[in-house]
């Protein structure tokens, strides 16, 4: 008998074994918008954390971008745990004002990590001297064309398409020619990402960094938005549609030139693969400018855990993301920018780079990219 009821003792202590290690664990939660394959490399990410953090472990709650940021203010509403939220650029504005979100430079000793990141990328979330939000998944515009349709155009398939004219020039003798549709600029998201670019490219400003006052009713602001109209009504060459419509017609070889973020190179390169020839260019100069400057599109990290071993915690993996070789490894496989300084010091990066000179525009692009504001409409 007494040994017996050694035996179910000992089977009690290794049934509990587990669940005694995942009580010593300290969770949080983080709310992301990353699907199929990027949030497969997401989750790798999370693993390798974990790996390196025994006593920490990850719960990821997936929201569609659409509702991500109304989802994160439920959760807050209601009180459920919410550590780390993956918001998109154009509320974090918002999401600072309006939500219990904490400073990640509260602790400047914790807060040493953001010295890796570009310095005009933590601009969106900048308040002041405090920062709320570490980017993680930033896109740059940049021109995608058919060089196929280049060449039986009479272009010359490599040719610089630097500025604005240079693109209605390329756009209008392949329209001429071909009998196919030009060129086409992205709206994006709520229709405002792609009139933010046209008004900042410019050399105007969209909306103050207070979020309480528009400022693109400026020479610079209505210029940009002319050159947007001209493109459909005087140029005539961009043709009135949606954002899926015109990619579909860019991959279908019934569009040229087609302006979009680069999170969709990877796609574009799989897409035309077989089609035609791509070619990938940096954002055009406005007219009359030398310095282009593009808002970002894309997500950044903003923290709400509360003070205490979650904070930490939250903190320790957000200092793992930036990591040059972390960053790094989810830039390459997300398709999104890198986004430290001077990524290419990584071998690695370096090796992705000579391998997929596609992405060379991107990072070149990286010092001309600055911060998305929006009037965001309740931060939805």
């Amino acid at each position: 008998m007494k040994c017996r009821l050694l035996a179910l003792v000992a089977a009690g202590l290794m049934l509990s074994a587990p669940q005694a290690s995942r009580a010593q664990q300290t969770e949080i939660v983080i709310y992301h918008y990353q699907s199929e394959k990027r949030y497969d490399a997401l989750k790798t990410i999370f693993r390798r954390f974990e790996a390196e953090n025994r006593d920490i472990r990850i719960v990821d709650i997936f929201k569609p971008d659409t509702t991500i940021t109304a989802d994160v203010q439920a959760a807050l509403a209601a009180r459920r745990p919410v550590d780390i939220a993956g918001i998109a650029g154009r509320n974090v504005l918002f999401m600072s004002q309006n939500t219990p979100a904490v400073a990640l430079n509260q602790d400047a000793a914790q807060g040493l990590f953001l010295d890796n990141y570009q310095p005009q990328f933590l601009d969106v979330g900048r308040r002041g001297d405090k920062i709320f939000a570490m980017p993680y998944a930033f896109g740059t515009p940049i021109v995608y064309y058919n060089k196929d349709l280049f060449r039986k155009a009479g272009l010359d398939p490599d040719l610089k398409l630097r500025t604005w004219d240079d693109i209605i020039a390329a756009a209008k003798t392949i329209q001429h020619n071909t009998g196919v549709a030009g060129v086409a600029h992205l709206a994006a998201g709520n229709k405002d990402y792609g009139t933010m670019l046209m008004v900042t490219n410019a050399g105007g400003q969209y909306l103050n960094a207070d979020g309480d006052r528009l400022l693109f009713d400026s020479t610079e602001g209505i210029a940009g938005l002319q050159l947007w109209q001209d493109l459909a009504v005087r140029h005539k060459v961009m043709p009135v549609a949606s954002d899926s419509q015109w990619m579909a017609a860019f991959f279908g070889g019934r569009l040229a030139i087609y302006i979009t973020s680069s999170a969709a190179l990877r796609q574009a390169v799989q897409q035309t693969a077989g089609q035609f020839e791509l070619g990938v260019a940096s954002y055009p100069l406005f007219p009359g400018r030398t310095k282009r400057r593009v808002p970002n599109s894309g997500a950044a990290f903003m923290l709400y855990s509360p003070a205490g071993p979650r904070r930490t915690a939250a903190l320790k993996f957000l200092e793992f993301m930036s990591r040059l070789e972390v960053a790094n490894d989810w830039a390459r496989e997300s398709g999104y920018m890198p986004l430290l300084k001077d990524p290419l010091r990584d071998p690695a990066m370096q090796r992705y780079v000579d391998e997929f000179p596609a992405i060379m525009p991107v990072i070149a692009q990286m010092p001309d990219t600055v911060s998305t504001y929006v009037w965001a409409d309740k931060g939805a």
